[in-house]
This record gives C-alpha cells, structure tokens and sequence, in this order.
C-alpha cells in the first residue's frame, strides 16, 4: 500500500488571492531582464504561448487553478478584447500601477 503525504501545500505568500469576477491589472513591469513580449506562459503541455499582454492591461478573473504544479493560476480575460489566458498569480496585481521592488538601504560602517 502506498501512502501519499495528504498534507495540503502551503500556499506562496507572493501568490495573488482574488476572486472570480474581480478585476486585476497585468504585473509584468518592465525590467534589463525581461523581454519586450508578453508575459510568459506555457500551455499544459510546456509550450509556450504566444501573447500581447502588457502591464497595466486590465483583466476579469474567470477562473482560477489552486493546484497546478506551477502555483495558483487564473483564467483571465482582458476588459479591452475580451481575449482569454491562463496566467500565473505572481503576473497580476490589485492596483492599475505597479511599484518597482522596494530598495533596502545598506548601512554605511562606521
């Protein structure tokens, strides 16, 4: 007999929790890092999907995945086209502009 851990996972605290129907804005601040395209997703096959999301872009959460291997996703829709993606939690936002990471200053030795 086979036993599974049934313990449930514990949620990501950089994981986006809202409802379906509320709106949220696109989290895909541009970076040195980060590419001009889309946000990146991957189909359930690991390919990637081609997008024109960009942040800021609003969207309607339509449904939402609490345990897909790669954290909670949402079914969203954008307010503009009404255009459908799954994305990952980390890649919304509650408010329309997002902050740059915040910049924790190093103490000078004295």
């Amino acid at each position: 007999m086979v036993y599974r851990n049934m313990t449930p996972a514990r949620r990501n605290k950089q994981e986006l929790v809202i409802g379906v129907g509320s709106r949220a804005f696109v989290n895909w601040l541009p970076t040195a890092s980060r590419s001009a395209s889309g946000v990146p997703m991957l189909d359930g096959a690991g390919t990637l999907i081609h997008n024109d999301l960009r942040d800021g872009q609003e969207v309607e959460i339509v449904s939402w995945r609490p345990r897909s291997r790669e954290g909670l996703s949402y079914q969203v829709r954008r307010i503009s086209d009404g255009r459908e993606w799954w994305i990952a939690s980390t890649y919304l936002r509650r408010d329309a502009v997002g902050t740059p990471a915040a910049v924790v200053p190093v103490e000078q030795e004295r």
